[in-house]
C-alpha cells in the first residue's frame, strides 16, 4: 500500500493549472460545486510487457530459429503433404510428457517425431523410445541429432503399417503411445490404434481441437456423430489441455488439443460389431433423416419389415439418427441381427 502511494503521489504528476478566479455566483452558473478544482485527465503510459512475458516470448523465438536453421542446414523444412507442425515451445512439450505418466520402464511409441520436441523429454522418463517417423529426411536428422540418448530408436516408418503388437511382444509389455499427430490422418491412427488395442495401455495425442471436440459430443449436439460412437466404443476419452496454434511451425490454423486415449478391454454395449457401425454410419449419414428412411436404404428391407425392427428395438423411427446414443444404435443392431440382417 505505501509503495501504491508513492507510486501515486502528488510529486509524481505535474500540478493542474491555477483555477480561473471566478465570481462565486459565475461559478454556481457554470455548474460547478464551490471549493472544488477540476485536475486534468491523466495522461495514458503505454503498458510495458513485465519481464516473464518478455523472457518467455524470446524463448520461443530462439526455439522456433533454432528448429528452422537446424533443418535449414541439412537442406529440410516442413513438408505439407505429411501434415508437418513441429511444436516450438518447450514448456508445452515438458506438460505434455508430464500428461503421459510415464513410468521408468515404459516402451514409448511416438508418432511422427519431426524434429524432436518431445522425444528426448520422453526419453528422460521411459526406459525406450521408439519414434517412427515417415519423413526419410527428418528420420536422418533425428538419429544425427540424438545420437548422444541412449534408449531412443528412430524407425523409418508409416505408423499406419507398423505392427505394435510385434514391438510390445518383443518388449514384453503393453506400450505407451505418443505423439503429435497429422489433422488429416487423425481417424486412421485411431483406426489402426484401435485395431491393436491388446499392445497398447494409454496413448496421449495431440490432434485438432474440433476434432477433440467431436470425440466427446453429446447426443444431439451438431459435434456428435459416427466418429464420437466409433471412438466412444473404442475407447475412454480424456480431454487434457488446449495448445494454441502459436506454439507450431509453421503455425496451423486452427488450435490443438492434447487427449488421453485408454482403450477399452471390453465394449460398452453387446452388438454385432460391423452391423452396429453399419447402422451408425446410416443413421448420420443423412442426418436430417428419419431413422425409417436410413435404415430402410442400409438394410434393403421393406418398410413393414423396418417398422418391426423399431418395434422390437423400442426405438422410436421417426427419430433422426443424430438423437440416438451408443446403447440405442446397439439395441437396434441386435433386434436386427434377431431379424436376420
Amino acid at each position: 500500500m505505501a509503495r501504491d502511494a508513492e507510486r501515486w503521489s502528488a510529486d509524481s504528476w505535474p500540478d493542474p493549472p491555477p483555477a480561473p478566479a471566478w465570481p462565486l455566483a459565475a461559478r454556481a452558473a457554470a455548474g460547478l460545486r464551490c471549493g472544488m478544482v477540476r485536475r486534468p485527465a491523466a495522461a495514458v503510459r503505454p503498458a510495458r510487457a513485465s519481464a516473464y512475458v518478455r523472457e518467455r516470448a524470446a524463448r520461443e523465438g530462439s526455439e522456433a530459429r533454432r528448429v528452422k536453421e537446424a533443418l535449414a542446414a541439412r537442406g529440410l523444412s516442413p513438408r505439407k503433404r505429411f501434415g508437418q507442425n513441429f511444436l516450438v515451445r518447450e514448456e508445452l512439450a515438458e506438460r505434455i510428457v508430464e500428461h503421459a505418466h510415464l513410468r521408468e520402464d515404459d516402451v514409448v511409441v511416438e508418432i511422427g517425431p519431426g524434429a524432436g520436441a518431445l522425444t528426448p523429454r520422453l526419453a528422460r522418463r521411459a526406459q525406450r523410445v521408439i519414434g517412427i517417423e515417415k519423413d526419410a529426411g527428418l528420420a536422418d536428422f533425428l538419429r544425427e541429432d540424438l545420437a548422444a540418448w541412449r534408449g531412443i530408436e528412430i524407425v523409418e516408418a508409416d505408423f499406419l503399417e507398423f505392427d505394435l503388437a510385434a514391438a510390445a511382444a518383443a518388449h514384453a509389455r503393453r506400450l505407451a503411445v505418443v505423439g503429435n499427430i497429422p489433422y488429416n490422418l487423425t481417424t486412421p491412427i485411431l483406426e489402426r490404434l484401435f485395431e491393436q488395442h491388446a499392445a497398447w495401455r494409454a496413448a496421449v495425442l495431440l490432434v485438432q481441437r474440433e476434432y477433440a471436440e467431436r470425440l466427446a459430443a453429446a447426443a444431439g449436439t451438431p459435434a456428435y456423430g459416427a466418429l464420437t460412437l466409433f471412438a466412444r466404443y473404442h475407447a475412454l476419452l480424456e480431454p487434457l489441455m488446449t495448445v494454441r496454434a502459436a506454439a507450431f511451425w509453421p503455425r496451423p490454423a486452427v488450435d490443438s488439443m492434447l487427449v488421453r486415449v485408454l482403450p477399452r478391454e471390453q465394449p460398452p454395449v453387446e452388438a454385432p460389431e460391423a452391423l452396429l457401425f453399419r447402422l451408425v454410419r446410416a443413421g448420420f449419414g443423412q442426418r436430417r433423416k428419419q431413422l425409417a428412411n436410413s435404415l430402410a436404404t442400409a438394410l434393403a428391407w421393406p418398410r413393414e419389415r423396418i417398422g418391426r425392427l423399431g418395434a422390437r428395438a423400442g426405438i422410436d423411427l421417426q427419430r433422426r439418427g443424430e438423437t440416438l446414443t451408443l446403447e440405442e444404435f446397439a439395441r437396434l443392431a441386435r433386434a436386427a441381427a434377431e431379424q436376420g440382417a
